[in-house]
Formats: C-alpha cells, sequence, structure tokens
C-alpha cells in the first residue's frame, strides 16, 4: 500500500509579495495594484531529478543494463505497451492489442500519430527490426530470453534462417508475435522494452552497436522528451518532445543530476533538486523533510534480500535444517532496527505487492529460538559446548556478505548472533560483490552467503532462479535447488495468460517454496522518493520510474 507523508509549511514573505500557500489564511486582506512595468512570476516547468550515478551513456533500449541509462532510456524511448503508476499494463506505441485464442499470437495495432523526435514516421518495420535484432547472432545485449520462444528467433540466432518467422508485418501499422509455446511474460516484456528507430540504426551491424558512441549518447525515440545535453559525471538535460503522441508534456525540461547521497538532503530543501529516492529512513530524516514542506512517498518494493544456502551441501540438505535456520534468524529485528521499520519480511520468492503472492497459507517463521533447537534435534543435531554436531561433523559454516550495501551488512553479525544461540557457528566472509558473484552465480560454490533480488514484472520469469535445469550451471538458482513439483508448477503457470489462473499456480508454488525454505528470505525493504509537493501528477512505481510525465506539472 503506498504511503504519503506531506505537510505545508507557510513561511512569512517580504511586504508586497504574493502569498500562496496549501491552507485558507484569516488575516487582513490587502488590495495591490499592478505595476505595469512588473511581469507576472510563473513556476519554471524545469524538474530536477537526483541520480547517484552518471548513466554510462549507453542510450539504446536493447543494449542498456543500468539503472541510470535505463531512466534516460525510458524519457526518451517508447515501448509498444507501457505501466501505470499500479503496474497495470495499458497501451503505449500500441492503440490496442489482441491476443489469439490459443495464447500463441499477440497482433498489435499500432498508432498513427507517431513520429520520431527527428521528423521521421514510426511503422511496425521499426518494431520488427528492435525485436529482430534483439534475434542478431551478434547481438551482445541482455534481452534474447525476452524473445527467444518466438517462432524461428532461435534458428535466426544459429544462423539458420534469414528472418525470425513469428514476427509479421502485416501492415505499415500493424504486426504479430507467434511464440512456440505460450510465453506469460509476453505481454509484460512489451511494456518495458523501447523501440528503436531502423532508418537510424538499420545500416550498422548488430555486433558494432556499442561501438556507436555518437548515436548511443544522442538518442532518438519516439519518448515524452528529447536528450539535448550529456555531461558524464554531471547531468543529462531533456527537453519535451512538442509532438509526443499522448500530448506534448507540461513539463518543459527534465534536468537527471548526478548527485551526492550526503548532500542531497539539503539541496531537496533549498530547491536545487525536486526529487530523490529516499537514502535514509531514519526519523529525524523524515522529519526535516515534511517540516521543510517536502512529500514523500513510500510503498513495498520489487527486491528482497534473502540468506541462501547450498542444498548440495549436507549440512543443509534437510529441510528441517533450513527450515530451522529461518525460525533463528530475527527477520522482525532486522526491519525494526536497520530499515527502520520501513520493510517487510516476506516468506516466498515473490515480491509483496505482486498479485501472484499469497495473502495467507504461508508459515511465517516468526522467531523462536526454541522452534528452531527442536527441528535441529529432529535432524540429529546434538549440541555439545554450545555447538552442534552429528556424527562427528560440527556445524560451522562461511557466510559470504557482499560489501556495498551497508543494511545488508549491518544484518550479518546480527544472522551470525542468531544462529549461535542455536548451536550453528557462522564464520563470516565479508568481500566485494564480484568475488560473492563469482563463488555464487558462477561457480555455486559455497555454504551460506547474502544476496538480493531484484524481481521481473512478471513472475514467469522465476523459473530461470528456481528450474532444476539450472543445476550445475551459472544461473540464479544460487541454492541448487533440485525439486521436480516446482519445476511442473512453474511451467502450468507459464502456459496461460490468464492471470486468474496463474495466481493459482504461484500460490501452490509459493507455498512449496516456504515449505522447503532452499533460501532465508529475510526483508524487502520499501521504496521511497521525496519531492516538491508543488509538482502535481507526480508518482513512481517499481519498475516505471516516471509514469505519465507528460501530465506532471509545476504550480
Amino acid at each position: 500500500m503506498k504511503k504519503k507523508i506531506g505537510s505545508c509549511l507557510l513561511m512569512t514573505l517580504l511586504v508586497g509579495a504574493l502569498l500562496v500557500g496549501c491552507g485558507s489564511m484569516t488575516s487582513k486582506e490587502t488590495s495591490v495594484t499592478p505595476n505595469p512595468n512588473e511581469t507576472e512570476t510563473v513556476a519554471s516547468q524545469t524538474i530536477n531529478y537526483a541520480i547517484w550515478s552518471s548513466p554510462k551513456g549507453v542510450f539504446n533500449p536493447v543494449l542498456l543494463n543500468d539503472i541510470y541509462d535505463r531512466k534516460v532510456g525510458e524519457l526518451v524511448f517508447s515501448s509498444l505497451l507501457t505501466l501505470d503508476a499500479d503496474d497495470n499494463i495499458i497501451p503505449a506505441l500500441a492503440e490496442s492489442y489482441e491476443v489469439s485464442e490459443d495464447n500463441l499470437k499477440i497482433t498489435f495495432k499500432l498508432r498513427s500519430n507517431v513520429t520520431w523526435h527527428d521528423g521521421k514516421p514510426f511503422t511496425a518495420k521499426d518494431v520488427a527490426f528492435t525485436f529482430t535484432s534483439i534475434a542478431d547472432p551478434n547481438y551482445t545485449g541482455p534481452r534474447f530470453a525476452e524473445i527467444e520462444k518466438l517462432v524461428g528467433a532461435q534458428d535466426y540466432r544459429d544462423g539458420k534462417a534469414d528472418t525470425v518467422k513469428g514476427i509479421e508485418i502485416i501492415d505499415e501499422k500493424t504486426i504479430s508475435f507467434t511464440y512456440s509455446e505460450v510465453y506469460a511474460a509476453a505481454l509484460a516484456n512489451f511494456a518495458i522494452r523501447g523501440i528503436l528507430p531502423e532508418h537510424l540504426w538499420g545500416a550498422i551491424p548488430v555486433g558494432e552497436w556499442e561501438k556507436q558512441t555518437n548515436l548511443l549518447t544522442n538518442p532518438i525515440g519516439t519518448g515524452a522528451f528529447k536528450l539535448v545535453n550529456f555531461v558524464p559525471d554531471q547531468y543529462v538535460e531533456l527537453v519535451r518532445n512538442d509532438n509526443y503522441f499522448l500530448g506534448a508534456p507540461k513539463l518543459e525540461k527534465v534536468i537527471l543530476k548526478v548527485s551526492n547521497q550526503e548532500t542531497a538532503q539539503g539541496e531537496l530543501i533549498n530547491g536545487t533538486l525536486d526529487i530523490a529516492a529516499l537514502s535514509s529512513f531514519k526519523q529525524q530524516d523524515l522529519d526535516t523533510y515534511t517540516s521543510a514542506g517536502k512529500t514523500i512517498l513510500e510503498y513495498p518494493s520489487a527486491s528482497y534480500q534473502f540468506m541462501t544456502m547450498n542444498n548440495e551441501n549436507p549440512l543443509f540438505a534437510d529441510k528441517r535444517v533450513r527450515q530451522a535456520i529461518t525460525y533463528a534468524i530475527n527477520r522482525d529485528g532486522l526491519v525494526n532496527q536497520l530499515l527502520e521499520g520501513h520493510g517487510s519480511i516476506i516468506n516466498a520468492p515473490l515480491a509483496v505487492s505482486s498479485w501472484a503472492y499469497p495473502k495467507e497459507g504461508l508459515n511465517d517463521y516468526a522467531y523462536d529460538t526454541e522452534k528452531a533447537k527442536s527441528l535441529l534435534a529432529e535432524a540429529g543435531w546434538t549440541e555439545e559446548n554450545g555447538v552442534l554436531q552429528k556424527e562427528g561433523t560440527v556445524f560451522k559454516v562461511d557466510l559470504l556478505v557482499p560489501t556495498g550495501n551497508k543494511v545488508r551488512e549491518q544484518s550479518a553479525p546480527v544472522i551470525q548472533q542468531n544462529l549461535k544461540e542455536v548451536g550453528i557457528e557462522v564464520n563470516i566472509q565479508a568481500m566485494d560483490f564480484a568475488s560473492v558473484k563469482a563463488k555464487v552465480y558462477e561457480e555455486h560454490s559455497y555454504e551460506m552467503a547474502l544476496m538480493g533480488f531484484s524481481l521481473e514484472l512478471d513472475p514467469a520469469d522465476a523459473k530461470s532462479y528456481w528450474s532444476s535445469e539450472l543445476l550445475g550451471k551459472p544461473g540464479f538458482n544460487f541454492a541448487n535447488f533440485n525439486n521436480a513439483l516446482s519445476d511442473t508448477i512453474l511451467n502450468q503457470a507459464a502456459q496461460s495468460l490468464n492471470q486468474d489462473e496463474r495466481k493459482v499456480h504461484y500460490n501452490e508454488w509459493a507455498k512449496l517454496l516456504n515449505e522447503e525454505a532452499p533460501f532465508v528470505y529475510l526483508y524487502s525493504p520499501n521504496e521511497a522518493r521525496v519531492y516538491n509537493p508543488n509538482i502535481k501528477g507526480y508518482n513512481f512505481s517499481n519498475y516505471i520510474e516516471f509514469p505519465n510525465i507528460h501530465k506532471w506539472t509545476v504550480e
């Protein structure tokens, strides 16, 4: 549930100034005769948006793989579908779409009033070009999984075909995509993948795209804003697209300003920044913002932190041990102390805000040391001198902790102490993220590790995280979790585009994972933005940073 915190601060202005507030006034009215030589003051229709690192400058929607490049791409490029502030899929470049009865074919009818920023017309050829490029044998980006189930995509990628058979241009404003099997995440992917202009990129071999610095840093799209200036490590300046197909934006400019989290609070208060992600939930900081008249918008994120256990290690082979470890960790304490209460405990690998997350039926694994000890005893572990032992093996493990996320780092000693209380000795090994990734993601050679997932819009992609097909390979099945029933349920959920049907399957899957406990699901931190309340229409979601930005305005 979204939570909005705000206050209106009335300040005494100099005599003769116009006082505008958000509440009624009871003071004596004064009539002032306007000076014909003075002009009316109008609010600047420019917003300064804080970003914590510079974009890399890969402003191409099929190549970019950086959150700050993605913010630029969202403003410059448009997709066939898009999301509203509640993550519902709605039309964008496509004015409508139709799904065949067998759920294998999606046909899009494109809008007729769309032009690229350089004035060239947008057509179905641009759409076909974009998705065909992702299947190109020399494509170097990370998006092939989005289109690999299109008929002929793999053949095209392997050099066995000259076209992707499943992409068909019906006419200038109509295009269809046909899949070899039902792909439940298809619509979600069409809602987040921007379309490229064929007339600019078509003459360049796909394998050479990453070298096209001039095209990458001076992108031409169909989005609400046009990029006019990119100064690395300083800012990105964008101006409104007067020919935007949903109507010319009210804002004149958006400036993505590279900012410092330590100084952002002062900049928000003095007005040199208008919007920033909240980097601290300390009550003192919240009070400072609200006292200064700023508004805070907060809701559960689509990411979560977890402690993975290598299920192939004999220490964790018994699910009762994994369950005991979950009971032993004071997850409430992590949320209340480290997140200042601004987060949620999760008990399944789905976003708590997702339609797929079960509302009931999950074991909440409430902090219970005695329950943990009981399960460990059932699994054959006995305590000797404060440490668990079984058949000559001491329960002593290494916990890998990637540096860089302060809350995650702070949670490690809490987990260490919690597990010590049930007889498990934990050795914390802090190292850079790349080193942890090599052991956990690439090699799957570790005992326990703290990690985090940012979840995709559609849970169908959970298959890539959990399928036993990924055992022993680089991939997101960190825990080496091998469960045939899990695979079966995930496949069933992916074979339908009906959300109600899929919800039943994902609820069943979540309960299975909750029972098997291959991970300790720790918490999902909240996402929040601080912004100037004079910005009307502002909102954001987990998957889109600027929903309906063409309607935002500054009063």
